[in-house]
């Protein structure tokens, strides 16, 4: 049981890793909107909807019943004990791959379009059950201060992508310096915090799960 869930999140994050090159990340001109408005999650309910988009195609679709068999032929590319933690990690990430490649929508809270704060809100209460505030702002409130060498996966980071000298954008910790995020291009893709644009205008981070 617990080889299956070691590989099975390797596999995840090797193919989360995959959407970097597939999908790109966005630009300056990406976050044409500030994520400040929207509507409240907090009846937000599981499920496996996969819905079709006009903005991207080939949406992906994977599920706990079949990773094992995923995990077999790319669980060896990844070693690293910081992405096989715990139980808690396997369903953030089996919810990321529920949401990948959903369109970004300003505004949205929905697999038909999603903004990149509700995104981090629907993403940690339906996996973890923890609620977090509707905009990137009031996340930015939320947790411990973490520094930037010292992430860990789950640590949600924020940026000032419209250079408004505030919070504009949320994304969630990976590890290896990526990140989980709903692009206004990319829509819910992965993302490097190395990456000329995302270093530039990265802000700080914040630790709100427990360790």
């Amino acid at each position: 049981m617990i080889k299956s869930k070691l590989s099975g999140l390797l596999s995840l994050f090797v193919l989360v890793l995959t959407v970097v090159v597939l999908n790109g990340c966005s630009s300056t001109s990406d976050i044409s909107r500030n994520e400040n408005d929207g509507k409240d999650l907090s009846g937000y309910k599981k499920t496996t909807e996969v819905v079709s988009t006009n903005t991207l195609t080939n949406k992906t679709s994977i599920k706990k019943d079949n990773l094992e068999a995923i995990s077999s032929s790319l669980a060896g590319f990844i070693t690293s004990p910081e992405f096989v933690k715990n139980m808690e990690q396997d369903e953030v990430m089996f919810k990321f791959i529920e949401y990948m490649n959903t369109p970004y929508l300003w505004g949205g809270t929905s697999k038909r379009g999603i903004d990149c704060s509700a995104f981090i809100q629907t993403m940690f209460y339906q996996a973890l059950g923890i609620e977090l505030p509707r905009t990137s702002l009031e996340q930015s409130g939320v947790g411990e201060p973490v520094e930037r060498e010292d992430l860990k996966f789950g640590d949600l980071v924020f940026f000032d992508t419209m250079r408004k000298g505030r919070v504009t954008h949320v994304g969630m910790y990976l590890g290896n310096g990526y990140f989980a995020h709903s692009g206004s291009k990319t829509g819910v893709a992965v993302a490097s915090l190395d990456n000329e644009f995302y270093s530039r205008v990265y802000l700080k981070a914040k630790r709100v799960i427990e360790n």
